[in-house]
């Protein structure tokens, strides 16, 4: 017998976000320097608190199994935030802790699919979506939203696309990788289509913490009836600067907790303890931290956005996370070609659109998380690399 992977590996596809990452690293080893607007990863270092709540832990000899949904500190730390924030109250017992948030979708998506199943999701959307789907045995039915929409779904706009088969709504908000936001009104709706058809509702809240512009966020699980109907993603890769952490929450319905809690054992068993004590303290002590990195970054967005008005080219203004979504159709090249591009003759690495969906090409999606000097400079590169290709 030939020895060979699994059928499903073949229906699942390496992140675009990743390859370009990786020829950031072939020119950086040639010693050319490259501004990276790639990759969604704050600069900042992991403050200090939080690695010392982590040290104090390795020190007192937390280094064994915990609970597989986690401590008890961590559950009632991620209700304590949500509860600050939001004013929205969640039991302890219904959270996990994750390993990151790109597993607290996996058990999400294996807990709720069954093979045949729907998930409708608005495009663009973040890469990863449709395989997490595809190894569930289900699928993620795209909702495309375009610039004209300002990428903002509706739920007139959903319901177009519910079928026998769907089981979910996925919501990204504010959004990866456009940065929009769903305003509270069009929230409200969104929640009643899903009570209507009796829908649960995976809601990607990574960057909750990163808002401008006074936007009207509210999380969806804050709506009328969705808190027994909602699944909560969140992650402190984004907020708190601790991507290489791998910590993130899931926050389920109570009924679902028994199957998941199988789900999580046959996951991972547990998650990572020391790490879960450096999380608790990002939660509970001063979110100094956190509004001084979105005042960062709301920053390094004005800059941007200048750059762009500058050239008269198109953009919908982000008002979350940290992402810029520019339209670069008038330069007659497709987004793999232009990036490919940018990152020879501007020496700056951007995403395809078309990494996020069919409805990205077109555009490019540019990372604000470098340095506000970086910025500037990488920015000034592209457009004398841009008005050259004109």
């Amino acid at each position: 017998m030939s020895v060979s992977t699994a059928e499903r590996t073949k229906g699942i596809y390496p992140s675009k976000i990743r390859e370009v990452l990786g020829k950031v690293e072939e020119f950086r080893k040639q010693g050319v320097h490259i501004t990276d607007f790639s990759i969604g990863r704050p600069d900042f270092d992991t403050p200090g608190h939080i690695k010392a709540a982590a040290k104090e832990a390795l020190d007192k000899g937390q280094v064994h199994y915990t609970a597989s949904q986690g401590t008890r500190k961590f559950q009632e730390a991620v209700c304590h935030r949500f509860k600050e924030d939001f004013g929205l109250e969640f039991a302890p017992e219904d959270v996990f802790a994750t390993v990151g948030a790109s597993q607290a979708i996996y058990l999400a998506f294996q807990g709720i699919l069954d093979p045949g199943d729907e998930v409708i999701a608005p495009q663009p959307m973040y890469v990863y979506y449709g395989g997490l789907a595809f190894l569930a045995g289900a699928k993620v039915v795209s909702v495309p939203i375009s610039d004209d929409e300002l990428f903002i779904p509706t739920a007139e706009k959903l319901a177009q696309y519910i079928t026998p088969k769907t089981k979910a709504i996925l919501l990204t908000s504010p959004n990866n990788p456009t940065g929009q936001i769903i305003d509270r009104d069009e929230i409200l709706k969104i929640a009643e289509l899903a009570a209507k058809h009796d829908l649960i509702v995976v809601s990607d809240d990574i960057y909750n913490a990163v808002i401008y512009d006074g936007a009207d966020y509210m999380p969806i699980a804050k709506a009328p009836g969705m808190k027994e109907r909602t699944i909560v993603i969140n992650s402190f890769s984004k907020t708190y600067a601790m991507d290489g952490w791998r910590i993130g929450s899931l926050i389920v319905p109570h009924s679902m907790v028994p199957d998941m809690l199988k789900l999580q054992q046959h996951i991972i068993s547990c998650p990572n303890t020391f790490v879960q004590a450096g999380a608790v303290a990002a939660l509970t002590e001063s979110q100094e931290c956190a509004r001084e990195m979105t005042e960062e970054f709301d920053r390094r967005r004005k800059l941007i956005m200048s750059y762009f008005d500058d050239m008269n080219i198109p953009y919908v203004r982000p008002r979350g996370a940290f992402y810029i979504f520019p339209d670069m159709r008038r330069w007659g090249m497709n987004s793999k070609d232009l990036a490919l591009y940018l990152l020879k003759e501007a020496r700056i690495a951007t995403v395809p659109g078309d990494a996020f969906g069919a409805i990205g090409e077109g555009h490019i999606r540019i990372a604000f998380s470098t340095s506000y000097e970086e910025i500037d400079s990488g920015m000034q590169r592209m457009m004398e690399a841009l008005k050259n290709l004109k």
